[in-house]
């Protein structure tokens, strides 16, 4: 592999980690934050790495050490979006109840 193309690939595991570590903190902007920077360095990767580059075993190990932390990144990310999404049905619903008024308008007109 190229040098460029294995300092990109070597850049875009440790952002990888890194999204990784901020969705464990629940910290979505800054994993937001390294998402754009990884597609940056994706992009780049992908203009840099040859097709013969695809074929050799540095390659191949650069996929395998990826791929658990990669899954683990979007599994994560997609249970963040499901609980997100609930959270925003609850608090949609509160909106729904006709006289609700989550600052305790109702309480203190009647007390």
């Amino acid at each position: 592999m190229a040098g460029d193309a294995k300092e990109l690939w070597e850049k875009y595991y440790i952002l990888t980690m890194e999204m990784q570590k901020f969705l464990n903190r629940e910290n979505i902007d800054e994993f937001l934050n390294i998402a754009e920077q990884r597609n940056v360095i994706f992009d780049r990767m992908q203009a840099a790495i040859t097709p013969k580059d695809k074929e050799t075993e540095e390659y191949k190990a650069f996929l395998a050490k990826l791929q658990p932390i990669a899954k683990d990144v979007l599994d994560r990310s997609k249970v963040w979006l499901a609980r997100s999404k609930q959270r925003n049905v609850k608090v949609r619903s509160y909106t729904a109840v006709p006289g609700f008024q989550p600052n305790g308008h109702m309480v203190n007109t009647k007390f």
